[in-house]
């Protein structure tokens, strides 16, 4: 695995649980979840700017993996429009799309977001101070289970919300992305689909997300089976459709969420009980 170097700074851009836990050869991934920015890049922002798309809540939804089942896991307390871990960190001026960039210069619905274009200088500050910090904490907790193990299992776990032009994801509650089997074995992805089944919930495979550049990127190193687990909003935030918006804990509903939840807990526990013995 490359060694990302960084600068640190006292703002603290993750938390990390039970990292000292090697119960298990597991290690799940949040990048998505947190909504901090920095004071530089708040007074960089157009008024009407919208931070839409964060994957709310899921620090919440999955609580009971660290805190229950003392599992390790990372988890970044930035927001992805700050710097997103979840893409190269070459993806810079690649046109303005959200999805080959870094650091976003439009939301995730196309809007701008700045009121002026931002400096290279600015942007490399971001990617070292916001960026790598993240990778490198990952890095070692993979690292650490593989001097443990032999191998260890990655999961990156995020949300989506409605796409109407994607008929088939109607009903989808998860999308599972292994890059159609390369960053991970056939049958873990059949064994996490399976699970989830089990417990009534609907399963997408490789469609529309086929994993982003965590699941790629670690999942073609030796010893590291990777799989990148998406959410539908509404299946745990509420019956409803999510637009360019920013959510605030005041819109759960709490019997989806709290039942989903529980119903996460079971599926969990059962791939718990057989993650020793895969191969």
């Amino acid at each position: 695995m490359k060694e990302y170097q960084f600068i640190l700074l006292n703002l603290m851009n993750y938390r990390i649980y039970n990292a000292e836990n090697h119960d298990y050869p597991i290690v799940f991934s949040l990048p998505h979840s947190g909504v901090d920015i920095s004071e530089n890049m708040r007074k960089k922002l157009r008024e009407d700017a919208i931070l839409s798309n964060t994957d709310w809540f899921l620090r919440e939804l999955y609580s009971f993996l660290h805190d229950d089942m003392n599992q390790t896991l990372i988890e970044n307390n930035l927001n992805r429009y700050l710097a997103d871990p979840n893409r190269s960190p070459q993806a810079i001026g690649n046109g303005n799309s959200y999805m080959d960039n870094v650091i976003y210069k439009e939301n995730t619905f196309g809007k701008p977001l700045y009121k002026e274009k931002l400096s290279k200088d600015d942007i490399g500050n971001r990617i070292s101070s916001y960026y790598y910090p993240y990778h490198q904490a990952l890095e070692k907790l993979l690292k650490d289970k593989i001097d443990k193990f032999g191998k260890v299992f990655l999961i990156d776990l995020h949300s989506f919300a409605l796409y109407p032009k994607y008929e088939e994801l109607d009903t989808c509650d998860f999308v599972l992305g292994n890059d159609s089997d390369k960053t991970s074995s056939k049958d873990f992805r059949l064994m996490i689909t399976s699970m989830l089944e089990d417990s009534s919930f609907s399963v997408s495979n490789n469609f529309p997300f086929s994993g982003g550049y965590i699941t790629k990127h670690y999942g073609l190193e030796k010893n590291i089976e990777s799989l990148q687990m998406e959410i539908r909003y509404s299946t745990y935030i509420g019956d409803r459709e999510f637009g360019e918006e920013e959510l605030d804990s005041s819109i759960i509903d709490k019997d989806t969420f709290n039942e989903t939840k529980n119903k996460l807990n079971i599926v969990f526990t059962k791939i718990f009980d057989v993650i020793k013995d895969f191969k």
